[in-house]
């Protein structure tokens, strides 16, 4: 039987997942939409804060997931 608290962190951790991606991906296309160097810089810099993030949210996943269950 699964511990309740760990599957609460998974499901947490797997929105925070895709939450992250959405932003990423809004970031991206925001990012090939400006023309002007400084927002440019500030969004490149969000969206490495945003992918490092992420990297540690599935980094968390994977040590959580029992095998053969994560992706």
């Amino acid at each position: 039987m699964k511990d309740p608290d760990e599957s609460d962190d998974l499901a947490r951790l797997r929105r925070r997942e895709a939450e992250l991606l959405t932003r990423i991906e809004r970031l991206k296309k925001s990012m090939n939409e400006t023309k002007e160097i400084k927002t440019l810089a500030f969004k490149a810099k969000l969206y490495e804060e945003a992918r490092k993030e992420l990297r540690r949210i599935q980094e968390k996943i994977a040590g959580i997931t029992p095998e053969g269950m994560g992706d």
